[in-house]
């Protein structure tokens, strides 16, 4: 058996769009990565593409890889997610005013994300070794045996390893990690159409006493239709044209035609969670994780999370930045956010289920208050945008209750608000925790000398003066991060972990002595001085 000199820091098993993402997120830190897929040849030319959406928060997420730019260029731009029933709208979802980098979710298939991560992967320096299987592992060496495509087997010994080889993991197998899950019972049928009607800039979620009618923008006049179908094989592939236009006739809220299909394909998902994401110094990522029905667009954009969760600390830890420790939050963040992300599609899935005259009028007077009262603002559109996950303790609180405007330890860091999108990309570093030093609504007389007592004593992060704003970017971080001046620390993925007074940052200087490798503790009086 052949053994590869000189190992990687870490081998990636699986190079879709999660593990090559993560694996460009590594090498841009200077982590060495080997990346292998069982695929024998990339094929381009495929039509399929399951996955479609990426919503707001991930869009901000792969600025940290340099391929937001291509991706936008590529894609159709989404500005909101529209209800409608029995030819009526229902409401609105906004996706164009949640504070994010870029405010707009993007449709753009898979096939063409992951042709455009496969370039950045490439211009890093990255190869895929494909044809090649993952035949054994042990997490806590950890070491694996590869069988290569020319059937020869091998050893290697990275120091991590990362599956993400999707639904049928081979790496959950092996490790032998259950995946439980309630079966869906049906199947899901997709298709992408030309498109001739008032399709505009929204997805479209179409309910009717026939069926829920999903409707996605793409480009060049392209929409991409789904359905919920009874089990796998009475899919929409033995339909005519004529058929499927019927269906569109039936259930469609607005007078759609439809042409001859692009393509479609029906599968029935199996859906879960896996017991563990992490065994010894192996860890799952993506669909190897955890998947959920795709309706909603919310399978890839968990994995992008994942990738982004999960590289900073790896890489942190591989560069010496931060101890190890801080690799078992990746689990336990990343359980929540599927669980959250779960419970969002069990009621998107719940709604489209009310075909019967009363169940259908309940869901409709529930979607039209939620408009009234603001929630499809306030709640919805951060829940399906992705802003709305807060990471730290878990909170008893209601998916469907209003996370508070003013930033706490957990919560993205909603820096965009009107700021403007250069603000976070300049002021987060994207290896380590970023203490900024906001001053309040009106800068103190006092604050050249607070900020360089408390900017002294935060070796272990990098130190941004928020003072140091155009007054417009000021005061939008107003209502996010108060009036009075307060350290706030943000982790590299925009998160905050940890708030306090700059009069009193001792709770920003215990976290950085427990988190960081570098971390230190202070004198109590020195932190209370000035």
């Amino acid at each position: 058996m052949a053994e590869r000199a000189g190992e990687p820091d870490v081998l990636v098993v699986g190079g879709g769009a999660v593990g090559t993402m993560l694996a460009c997120d590594l090498l841009q830190q200077g982590v060495s990565v080997r990346v292998v897929d069982r695929k024998e040849v990339v094929d381009n030319g495929d039509p399929h593409s399951r996955a479609v959406l990426i919503w707001p928060r991930m869009l901000e997420l792969l600025h940290r890889i340099g391929v937001v730019d291509d991706l936008v260029s590529l894609g159709f731009r989404i500005t909101g997610v529209g209800y409608f029933s029995g030819g009526r709208r229902l409401g609105t979802v906004p996706m164009d005013r949640l504070g994010t980098a870029l405010p707009f979710t993007l449709s753009l298939p898979q096939r063409d994300i992951e042709r455009v991560l496969r370039a950045r992967f490439a211009e890093l320096g990255g190869e895929y070794e494909l044809g090649t299987t993952l035949e054994a592992i042990d997490p806590h060496g950890p070491e694996v045996e590869l069988r290569g495509p020319d059937g020869v087997l091998s050893t290697a010994r990275p120091k991590w390893v990362i599956g993400s080889d999707g639904v049928g993991s081979t790496t959950r197998r092996l490790l032998r990690v259950p995946y439980p899950g309630k079966p869906f019972e049906l199947g899901i049928s997709i298709g992408d159409f030309p498109v001739t009607g008032p399709l505009g800039t929204e997805v479209e979620y179409h309910y009717s006493r026939h069926g829920l009618l999903p409707m996605i923008p793409m480009t060049d006049g392209v929409g991409r239709m789904a359905s919920i179908v009874p089990p796998v094989g009475d899919g929409w592939e033995s339909f005519t044209r004529e058929q499927l236009q019927e269906i569109v006739n039936k259930r469609a809220s607005l007078p759609y035609r439809i042409g001859e299909p692009k393509w479609i394909r029906t599968f029935q998902p199996r859906p879960g969670i896996a017991e563990r994401f992490r065994i010894g110094r192996t860890f799952l990522v993506g669909d190897s994780a955890h998947c959920v029905v795709p309706l909603g667009g919310q399978g890839l954009n968990l994995g992008i999370q994942d990738a982004f969760n999960l590289g900073w600390k790896l890489g942190g830890v591989i560069r010496g930045r931060l101890p190890e420790p801080i690799l078992d939050t990746y689990e336990s963040e990343r359980r929540r956010a599927a669980q959250q992300v779960t419970a969002v599609v069990d009621k998107q899935i719940l709604a489209a289920k009310q075909v019967k005259p009363l169940p259908s009028l309940v869901r409709d007077v529930v979607v039209d208050a939620m408009r009234v009262t603001g929630m499809l603002d306030r709640v919805v559109a951060p829940l399906i945008g992705g802003v709305g996950l807060a990471y730290g303790k878990p909170q008893r609180r209601s998916l469907l209750r209003p996370q508070p405007r003013r930033v706490r330890p957990g919560q993205r860091v909603p820096f965009h608000s009107t700021a403007g999108p250069r603000t976070a990309r300049g002021l987060l570093d994207p290896e380590r925790f970023t203490a900024l030093l906001w001053p309040g609504a009106e800068t103190p007389g006092t604050w050249a000398d607070d900020r360089t007592r408390v900017a002294a004593l935060l070796d272990a992060a990098a130190v941004r003066d928020l003072a140091e704003l155009a007054p417009r970017e000021r005061t939008a971080l107003v209502p996010v991060l108060g009036r009075r001046p307060v350290v706030a620390l943000v982790r590299p993925d925009g998160h905050l972990a940890e708030l306090a007074p700059v009069s009193r940052p001792h709770a920003v200087l215990s976290f950085l002595a427990t988190t960081t490798a570098s971390g230190r503790t202070s004198d109590p009086a020195t932190l209370s001085a000035g």
